[in-house]
């Protein structure tokens, strides 16, 4: 290696260690605890998270709690969670090995209710650990703060009212049911609403015009899609056909609609590993049919105005039907992007700038 070709190595090896030195973090801790109430249990629970990007997923459910028995949480079951939710790795280092969640049970310690200070709107009797579904299409019409929520989330969440269901706790029961006749409440997200599975509302109280009491929500969307799901045992890398495909109704949490497919979406493309019957497709789970091979010669065409213009350049990357492709035309240094449009053929996308390397 001459000292040139040394040099820049060692220039790429500092970029890349600044980079990972500027990422945000997320850390296991060793140990946390959790409410004995807790249905779920979240990142921001059992991992320290250092920057705007890790913060932005504290909410994100990790798994689900069952009985009062010690969970253990691995490093691994936090990266499979986050790589369902789509996180961006370039942005997000993961550190830790295991976290151990134990139960809280200081709770069982605690004074009577009696003793205890009551939320406003709220007494003794209306206090319950029970959690209640409404769907959307009862409550959105009513004049109450309940109904109000709801039209809120079926706006905020881009859904009808037929398709949206809420989980809420039943101990809310009481102010979220108060008459909106002389009271008007602002409404506001806390959290992403696509990425969270359970949504934080500020809601602030507004009387004679003037701002009051606020208060925090806790609230559980769910949202009936149509998704692709397996209708047989598919091996990997086998075409998928139609009729291995089902379109079937489920009601998914924001985040999973996230990541949901449409039956449209999988036919023609391959599993990259073997799929059992009633498994529901996602995007990790499949690739295009791959139609140009890194150094094919690729017809390349671009529409002007009213003209039609093509050229033949090298494939500098391989793709599938609708991938994004590197290309390189003859001698030139520069390289540009087009998407694959069939076997040996691309198109350059004229509303989106070509990039250079």
């Amino acid at each position: 290696m001459n000292m040139l070709a040394f040099k820049n190595v060692i220039g790429l090896l500092v970029v890349v260690m600044a980079t990972a030195a500027t990422a945000d973090s997320i850390t296991l801790r060793s140990s946390a605890t959790r409410p004995l109430e807790a249905k779920t249990i979240t990142l921001g629970e059992i991992a320290t998270l250092q920057g705007e990007e890790a913060r932005g997923w504290s909410e994100l459910d990790i798994v689900d709690v069952e009985g009062r028995d010690p969970i253990r949480i691995t490093v691994a079951d936090v990266r499979r969670r986050l790589d369902e939710a789509g996180v961006h790795w370039g942005k997000i280092n993961l550190n830790g090995q295991l976290v151990v969640v134990r139960p809280d049970r200081s709770v069982m310690a605690q004074p009577p209710s009696a003793m205890k200070a009551m939320r406003i709107g709220s007494d003794v009797s209306s206090v319950r650990s029970s959690n209640r579904t409404e769907a959307a299409s009862d409550l959105s019409t009513t004049n109450t703060l309940r109904g109000a929520v709801m039209r809120y989330l079926v706006k905020a969440l881009d859904t009808t009212p037929a398709c949206l269901k809420i989980i809420f706790d039943a101990q809310d029961d009481r102010w979220l049911d108060e008459t909106l006749d002389s009271t008007r409440y602002e409404i506001k997200a806390m959290s992403d609403l696509a990425m969270s599975d359970r949504i934080d509302l500020e809601l602030r109280r507004w009387s004679e015009g003037r701002p009051g009491e606020r208060r925090l929500l806790k609230v559980k969307p769910l949202i009936k899609c149509t998704v692709a799901q397996a209708s047989e045992n598919l091996p990997r890398h086998s075409t998928i056909q139609p009729d291995q495909v089902n379109a079937v109704e489920s009601w998914l949490t924001p985040s999973q609609r996230t990541l949901r497919l449409h039956p449209a979406d999988v036919i023609g493309r391959l599993p990259v590993a073997p799929l059992r019957q009633g498994t529901m497709f996602r995007s990790r789970d499949i690739r295009s049919v791959q139609l140009v091979d890194r150094g094919d010669q690729v017809v390349v065409r671009c529409l002007v105005g009213g003209a039609a213009i093509s050229l033949k350049a090298k494939a500098e990357t391989a793709g599938g039907l609708g991938e994004t492709i590197e290309l390189r035309k003859g001698r030139e240094r520069e390289t540009f992007t087009a998407t694959v449009t069939g076997p040996g053929e691309a198109i350059i996308d004229v509303a989106a700038p070509v990039t250079g390397t």
